[in-house]
């Protein structure tokens, strides 16, 4: 996909993507979910850092611990329920011209436009609007946590 003339890698594998290969660079990342093939789309100045730092809040909503255990929605719920189990981050673009805030801002919005319009991931972004298809399955998330072992208290209730 290219917006602003800007290539963005949408070729996601899973296992593909280990953190230790993240850059720590100003870029726009999509955080797959993979066990509810739900997506993320988000800008960072380092996203090898906030691929961290996501993993680490997902952990601790899960536990019930951190000082932002009380948020509801989507995303907050199913990091409650799942942790960060399946989590993997991807690198769209590191393009250096998206260093300008503005161009990161104009493609990241493209972006969560193209995410409201798909079908095949479920939409984890909620920050700049909220998308018609916000948190809505794509797959049959009930039997993927039982496969996994998971039990669902706060998700598909």
């Amino acid at each position: 996909m290219t917006i602003n003339g800007i290539k963005f890698n949408m070729n996601w594998r899973q296992g593909s993507s280990p953190r230790e290969l993240l850059p720590r660079d100003y870029g726009i990342y999509c955080e797959i979910v993979w066990p509810v093939r739900g997506i993320r789309i988000g800008i960072s100045k380092n996203i090898w850092g906030r691929h961290g730092g996501h993993a680490s809040w997902m952990r601790s909503m899960k536990k019930g611990t951190g000082s932002r255990t009380r948020r509801s929605g989507p995303l907050a719920n199913h990091a409650k329920d799942w942790g960060d189990l399946g989590l993997e981050t991807f690198t769209l673009s590191t393009d250096p011209r998206l260093q300008e805030d503005a161009l990161r801002f104009a493609c990241e919005t493209e972006l969560h436009r193209w995410a409201e319009e798909q079908t095949e991931w479920k939409n984890f972004n909620g920050e700049k609007w909220i998308p018609k298809n916000y948190g809505k399955p794509v797959l049959d998330e009930a039997a993927a946590a039982k496969a996994l072992g998971v039990t669902l208290s706060r998700t598909l209730v």
